[in-house]
């Protein structure tokens, strides 16, 4: 089915708490994509976000991310009081996410909730618990060891630590049963906010696009309560770890940092914590993306110490093995590749072969004259892209572009003259015509290039470790969407709701 969507983080919708949430920002957004007749809400990773904030760097493939969780909801079910509410709201810019105030205060609102939840209704965690024991305990646990060694690395904590066994988890649960139990609480909240959140967003007949970092940080609990799922060296830091090579984004490379999988023991029990995740995920949204998908085929590994990624070279990934149980398991998993970058013939063998959709980006459409990335050449069953989230906006893309891509530009999209922006610039809409009228099954906009804004509402830039992460829009801004041109372009590229 033809279908169009937008792209927004979670963390960039408006709310009075210093970031977006899972409260009533949810259903005013979901409104405004379904009368734009658009079918999809894609987000970025809802799990934990780590090192700068950054959603694909978080501390658990599975925990979700507590600074989404919503006080007023915490309010309307008795959790919290009305002082302890208004404590957690921000008065300072609404352009911009505030990661030290609102973890701070997350925390104190959902310690607050807490409280209440463990003497009222304390068999809600008890059951919940039960239900998640195979993620939620040790991520439990690990938080709970964070806190002790004031957000040391696992690596430095003391040696009987370093290795989970039995003996140091019953030991947990029995030394820092209310600690514990907050992690549990935190996670218990999270899920059923979510599940309230979806279900909202799913009655109005849109879709979530939920995405999953193909990596998890060395400082994460998945390395630390497994480590033999990694390239690790005796003294468990890893051999070697990913990035990628000198590309369009970057002319080092990216080195990510993150360490290596042991595909040959994952592959003794059938990849199963790639299964568990892949199932956690398809509980979270209702279509995924894999980032970095050509990792699968051949991956980028960097000698661990390297300052750059130009030193690494590529080797063998997973291959087919891992998708062909994925398939077995979740026969209508419904999954996007993210195979942009340095694309071979492995690659795109590997993704045909798991009968997977890729992405294409218009942004990237000018480097060559047959560039899959030119609308004209789209396949049907991809999914498409003004820009994604490492992208600059397309109106400061468009600014930036030389006199002769440009006029070939103008040529293409039907538009000529100063480019101008704002939600009513004429060429960031021609970009968005061009694509929706293209024969792609579905078409993914940047709520940035909806409003025509310029780059200092760009989301990411690859290899810049501070500044990411922090946009967040405002109703006025909502409210300013063309909705009418919108609805007019589905309608006449047949992809009306």
């Amino acid at each position: 089915m033809r279908s169009s969507g937008v792209l927004l983080n979670i963390s960039s919708l408006p709310s009075e708490f210093g970031i977006g949430g899972f409260g009533s920002e949810i259903e005013r957004f979901s409104e405004f994509i379904a009368q734009s007749d658009m079918c999809w809400w894609q987000v970025l990773p809802i799990t934990t976000i780590g090192a700068g904030n950054s959603p694909y760097s978080g501390v658990s493939a599975f925990a979700g991310n507590y600074m989404y969780i919503d006080p007023i909801k915490l309010l309307e079910k008795g959790y919290i009081t009305y002082e302890q509410c208004d404590r957690a709201k921000y008065y300072g810019s609404p352009h911009t996410v505030d990661y030290d105030f609102v973890s701070k205060s997350k925390k104190e609102i959902i310690m607050n909730a807490y409280n209440t939840i463990a003497k009222s209704c304390s068999e809600l965690l008890i059951s919940y618990m039960s239900d998640n024991r195979d993620w939620l305990v040790d991520y439990a646990i690990f938080m709970c060891l964070k806190d002790e060694y004031n957000g040391a690395p696992w690596q430095e904590w003391p040696e009987e630590y370093r290795c989970p066994n039995r003996g140091v988890i019953a030991k947990m649960l029995s030394t820092h049963e209310r600690e514990i139990g907050y992690y549990v609480c935190e996670q218990f909240l999270f899920d059923q906010q979510w599940s309230e959140s979806k279900t909202l967003i799913n009655k109005n007949n849109i879709g979530v696009i939920g995405d999953i970092p193909i990596y998890v940080c060395q400082d994460s609990v998945d390395v630390w309560a497994s480590p033999k799922m990694f390239d690790l060296d005796k003294d468990l830091n890893p051999r070697k770890v990913a990035g990628v090579p000198p590309d369009y984004f970057a002319e080092d490379g990216q080195l990510w940092g993150n360490p290596i999988y042991n595909y040959e023991y994952m592959a003794k029990d059938g990849y199963s914590w790639f299964v568990r995740r892949i199932e956690r995920m398809f509980k979270l949204y209702d279509k995924l993306r894999i980032d970095h998908f050509r990792a699968f085929d051949r991956y980028w590994a960097v000698p661990f110490g390297s300052k750059t990624a130009r030193d690494g070279k590529w080797e063998e990934g997973v291959g087919i093995k891992l998708f062909d149980i994925i398939k077995k398991k979740f026969p209508n998993a419904d999954i996007i590749a993210e195979d942009l970058g340095i694309i071979d013939d492995g690659v795109i063998k590997l993704r045909k072969n798991a009968g997977f959709p890729g992405m294409r980006v218009m942004q990237f459409g000018l480097d060559g004259e047959e560039s899959p990335h030119l609308p004209h050449l789209y396949e049907k069953e991809s999914v498409v892209y003004t820009g994604t989230h490492d992208n600059d906006t397309t109106y400061s893309w468009l600014t930036g572009l030389n006199e002769d891509n440009m006029a070939k530009l103008g040529d293409y999209i039907g538009v000529h003259g100063a480019v101008e922006g704002g939600e009513n610039s004429s060429h960031v809409w021609g970009c968005i015509r061009t694509m929706l009228l293209s024969v792609s099954d579905t078409v993914i906009i940047p709520f940035q290039d909806l409003a025509g804004w310029g780059t200092d509402t760009r989301m990411n830039t690859p290899g810049v470790s501070e500044g990411n992460w922090k946009v967040r829009i405002t109703m006025d801004s909502i409210a300013k969407i063309r909705v009418d041109k919108m609805r007019r372009y589905n309608y006449i590229s047949g992809r009306k709701r």
